[in-house]
Parts: C-alpha cells; structure tokens; sequence
C-alpha cells in the first residue's frame, strides 16, 4: 500500500507536495497544502474525495508528515499525531505481479493532471523536504535527482521573504490604471530589500522593447553605500544615495508614480521629480506594460542603463497588494517565492 513520510519546512500557504499516480493514470493521491492546512485529494476506481484538516504548519518550522494507506482509509499525521483519516473503499493503487508501482511527482503536477483535480491548486510550492521515507524504501530514488541539482538543496536557515539568486526574473500582468479616469493612473510600489549584490533591477515595467520605468540599485563610487535610481528610458529621473546596503538589515524603499509626478523614498529620504519624462512614460501606461521583479528580459543595449538581475532577498507591494510569485506569469526556477537565507550572526 502507499505510504510516505518526510520532514516538512515552509512559510508558503499553497501548493502541492506530493502527487503520485498508478502506471496507466487511472487511479492519484495528492498531498497539498492549502491555506497553510493539509490537503489529500484522491481517486480511484470507486470515486474521488477531497478533505483537509489539521493545524497551519507553514510557520517556518521542521513537521514530520506522514500519509498511510491502511485497509479501509487513509491516515495522515503531522508530528506522529493523527489530524485525518479519510474513508477509502478498495486500495488507492492496484498490485501487479505482486508488486505496486507508483510514479511520484513532487512539488508539483504533470501537466496533463491539473484540470482533472477533485479541487483546483495552485501546484507551485516553496518548501523543503528531508528524511525522505517513500513506499518503506527510504530516500531511494529522491536523493539521486536532487543530489545534482544545486537549486533543489535546502537553505540551512529561512525566514519569510522571496530570494532572487541573480540569474532571473519573475513576471506579472497588473493592471495599473485608475477606474475612475481611463487616462489616470497609479504606480504605487513599497519595497523591503536585503540585497546580496550592489548593482541589479528590483522592479521595471516593459513595454515591447522599451523599459518606461525601472526601479534599481546601482553601486556608487563610494566604498559604504549604494544609489537607488529611477529611470525612465535610458534617463536617470530620481536617485537617493543609501548606506551600504547589503547588511543584514532589511531596507524599505517607497515609489509613487502618477503622470503628474514620480517620489522615491529610502528609509526616511526622499526624492521628487515632475521631468517631462513623465510623458513618456505615461505613454507607455497607455498602452500594455508587463511588470518585471528582479531583473529585465532581452531589451535593446541603451533601452535603460541598468540590465543587471537583482541578488537577495526582496518583498514586494504593488499598489497596496501584496505579490505572490507563486501568481507569477513566468517566474525563473531558481528564485525562492516564499524563503530567504537568514544571515547567522
């Protein structure tokens, strides 16, 4: 029968685990994680089900979990305590030959399987699994794929945040404009940055080939601190000189755009600028912009005069809403959505 058991860290609220499936498809069991609770989704030949319980444990902190399937249900438990036992009539997956195999997927789904679902998910998780234990064979076979894959290690200490390595981006469609007026409107974005490098892209908007805003820290000819710079094109609008930045200490950075005028803020400075560059961007606002965090895709050299991607840890608000990178329409594999490396001091 099917059983795996692991220990679980996370801070993300949704996605799913595990997902295994029989060889010819016709029988899945998914664990998942849904408002930070357990999921188990299944189905075989007698009918689907779906149920959740439990307390929250995407707290950042190590849960062992475990899912056993017993003769008539199967039961899940967090920390060897049971949380569910669902009802199940006949076995999740048929023998053969007096073997049972399964294909596995973790944290994530085949392609094909999403629309088929007893209950629509979000697959993308953020998390890290150890002490794998699946079908009673240990971390046989789990060990061997992640063992090669530098990105898949787990961080030795998180705290909550999105973690962009430096070799990618994450893009949103957000829709800026002002119900109200449709030549009004708003670009209101709050920053908490720990970056890791000094020079890289936090926030951009893309319009084509051309980058009407971006957003950037920039290394500074002095040796303890850095420039935050706003540009529109390739000109440079606003910029605030910052103390170094990559300390361990989390900086908050402010910007409020309108066509009428453009305020950037760094921890308590701020800076002001109603440039006739403002036109040009609001141009761009008139027309289809696809937000960018984290870096830039392949724009023409000169587009704007910052094409680095951004290195560290970064949370970010556009227009009072907080962004998921879990909802990203693209997103690089290498960034962590919901975990940040804590510096050990």
């Amino acid at each position: 029968r099917f059983t795996a058991e692991f220990d679980f860290r996370t801070y993300d609220a949704e996605g799913v685990i595990l997902y295994a499936e029989s060889l010819d498809n016709s029988a899945w069991i998914l664990l998942a994680l849904r408002d930070g609770k357990i999921e188990i989704q299944f189905k075989n030949e007698f009918g689907t089900k779906v149920t959740s319980g439990g307390k929250a444990i995407n707290d950042g902190l190590w849960h062992i979990i475990s899912v056993e399937e017993l003769e008539h249900s199967i039961s899940v438990k967090i920390a060897k305590e049971a949380v569910m036992s669902i009802n199940s009539p006949g076995t999740l997956f048929k023998q053969s030959q007096g073997f049972l195999e399964t294909k596995v997927y973790i944290a994530g789904l085949p392609r094909r399987v999403g629309g088929a679902l007893v209950k629509q998910i979000n697959p993308r998780l953020d998390g890290c699994i150890r002490a794998w234990n699946l079908m009673n064979q240990g971390h046989s076979g789990v060990n061997e794929v992640i063992q090669e894959k530098q990105s898949k290690h787990c961080l030795v200490a998180v705290g909550r945040g999105s973690f962009y390595p430096g070799t990618g981006m994450a893009a949103f469609q957000i829709n800026y404009n002002n119900l109200d007026s449709a030549e009004d409107w708003l670009i209101n974005v709050t920053l908490s940055i720990r970056p890791s490098t000094d020079t890289g892209v936090m926030f951009a908007l893309v319009s084509n080939e051309t980058v009407p805003l971006a957003l950037s820290i920039v290394d500074s000819n002095s040796s303890d601190s850095q420039k935050i710079t706003v540009t529109i094109g390739s000109i440079t609008v606003a910029q605030l000189e910052s103390k170094k930045l990559c300390t361990p200490r989390r900086v908050q950075v402010g910007l409020l755009v309108t066509k009428q005028e453009l305020e950037l803020a760094v921890d308590s400075h701020t800076d002001r600028s109603n440039s006739e560059q403002l036109s040009t961007l609001h141009q761009a606002m008139m027309e289809n912009v696809v937000t960018y965090l984290g870096g830039l895709p392949d724009v023409p050299l000169g587009a704007t005069p910052v094409t680095a991607f951004y290195n560290g840890c970064m949370e970010v608000k556009v227009n009072s809403r907080q962004l998921d990178l879990d909802e990203a329409i693209s997103k690089h594999n290498d960034i962590r959505s919901h975990s940040c490396p804590l510096i050990m001091q």
